[in-house]
């Protein structure tokens, strides 16, 4: 591996997996575009891609994750009660959130036939345009930590369990899976990467192993690890911000087109082939 294809692809990482566009769906694209497995050949070296990424996340919303880590230890000291403690109420929101991504387990294999096509990413990335379409259209909210219910982080998590599939973006579903229960804008973006980071954590605990044991084709040097993870890193926080803006203004037109652009020129290079 280069350090230019350390860099491009920890950029690619960083922003995609924020940006509603789907990091899964182009990581499966950059693998036909190459003509190989990408991910698979340098395994390690996109486990530690997405850790840079869950740093975005930390950095970013550390206030809050500072607080909900407190207050986890005042709820288990004090049995468990939440009321009037709104970050509680976020918590046990959060944990029924992680509920359906169990389930998703049994379908592990079916999900990784998924990325092997190309036409069926065009296809997601094309859902993923309606969502984010619909998502602009959708009224805005009153809820925050102090008015979520557990029944509220259950049906994210629904969201999130079909942001499995390549080309449909995490932080667009779980936003929109959101803005239907009635959340504020501010809130939905929040609750969508904090949601994320005990499931993308635990995901790539269970393929370090693997991706040590691996037999890797192509050695990657260790700076193209610290620089491809520091890249990630940064792109991410940049990302973050640039959809907290976005947010605020209830604009994912320009995030709707690239979608359903990418998502029709996709289907059409794969039928052609």
């Amino acid at each position: 591996m280069s350090l230019w294809l350390a860099i491009l692809l920890g950029l690619v990482q960083g922003l995609t997996e924020f940006l509603p566009v789907s990091s899964s769906g182009h990581l499966t694209l950059a693998a036909a575009l190459f003509g190989g497995d990408v991910e698979a050949d340098y395994m390690l070296f996109f486990v530690l891609l997405h850790f840079g990424t869950l740093i975005s996340v930390v950095i970013a919303f550390w206030k809050d994750i500072v607080e909900l880590i407190t207050e986890f230890i005042g709820m288990c000291r004090d049995g468990f009660k939440i009321h009037r403690r709104p970050y509680r109420r976020f918590i046990v929101a959060l944990i029924f959130s992680i509920l359906p991504m169990f389930v998703m387990i049994f379908f592990k294999s079916k999900l990784e036939e998924v990325f092997s096509s190309t036409t069926a990413v065009g296809c997601f990335l094309l859902l993923t345009a309606a969502l984010l379409f619909l998502s602009d259209r959708l009224p805005a909210g009153h809820k925050d930590m102090e008015k979520v219910s557990p029944l509220d982080g259950l049906i994210v998590g629904l969201f999130q369990c079909v942001a499995l599939l390549p080309g449909v973006s995490r932080s667009g579903a779980t936003m929109v899976g959101g803005l239907t229960r009635g959340f504020t804008r501010d809130f939905a973006l929040r609750f969508a990467f904090i949601m994320s980071l005990p499931v993308v954590l635990g995901a790539n605990i269970l393929e370090v192993g693997d991706a040590l044991t691996a037999t890797t084709p192509n050695p990657v040097p260790v700076y193209c690890y610290i620089i491809g993870m520091a890249v990630a890193s940064l792109s991410g926080i940049l990302a973050i911000r640039l959809v907290r803006l976005v947010s605020r203004r209830g604009n994912f037109k320009p995030f709707s087109i690239y979608c359903a652009a990418l998502g029709v020129v996709t289907i059409i290079v794969s039928l052609i082939h």
